[in-house]
Order: structure tokens, then sequence, then C-alpha cells
């Protein structure tokens, strides 16, 4: 869970997908965009927090040297991708739920 390519490959993959779905705004379907857009953003800030989490532990049973020796990273760099995943949930949430007024 903690190889650099798994920890930062799957949010890189999810900001991709989120970005693609940001950027088609003209498909037919596009009521559906900003909830596509929460749950990729939940899922990453989700996700991330596993990740930073099981680093915690990790780190508790032996030491931030012998995890940026093992891993190749510091464990302050998976801070990075959860931030990201918690501002985008925020802002997700916020014009999701100024979707759903507009419409009673």
């Amino acid at each position: 869970m903690l190889n650099p390519l798994f920890a930062f490959g799957v949010p890189a993959a999810l900001m991709i997908a989120y970005m693609i779905f940001y950027f088609a705004k003209n498909l037919k379907n596009s009521d559906y965009r900003r909830f596509a857009l929460t749950l990729i953003a939940v899922f990453l800030t989700t996700f991330s927090y596993q990740v930073y989490n099981y680093s915690q532990t990790v780190i508790s049973l032996t030491s931030a040297e012998s995890f940026q020796k093992n891993f190749g990273y510091s464990q302050g760099r998976l801070i990075v991708p959860f931030a990201l995943g918690a501002v985008l949930t925020v802002i997700n949430v916020y014009y999701l739920f100024r979707q759903f007024r507009k419409k009673e």
C-alpha cells in the first residue's frame, strides 16, 4: 500500500479522471457531472487518508528514517493528495448543494 507507484499513482489517476469530468461540459448528461466530480473527490480523500493512516502505523512500528529509506519518500508527502482531495470535496459538495437548491 505504501509503494510510491500505488500511493501516488492512484491519486494521480483520480485527478486525471477528475479533470476529464471537469472539462467535459458538453456531455449529454451534464446534470450528473457535479455528482461524479464529488464522488471522485471523496474517493481521493478517503484513499489518501487510508494511505496516510497506514503510513503512521508503519512509522509507529519502525521510525521515520526507516520509512523514508524503505519507500523512498517522506511521510509528509502523503498529506498533499489528502489535502487536495479534502479541498475538492468541500468545493464540490458546496456546488452540488447549490445545484440542488436551484432545481427546487
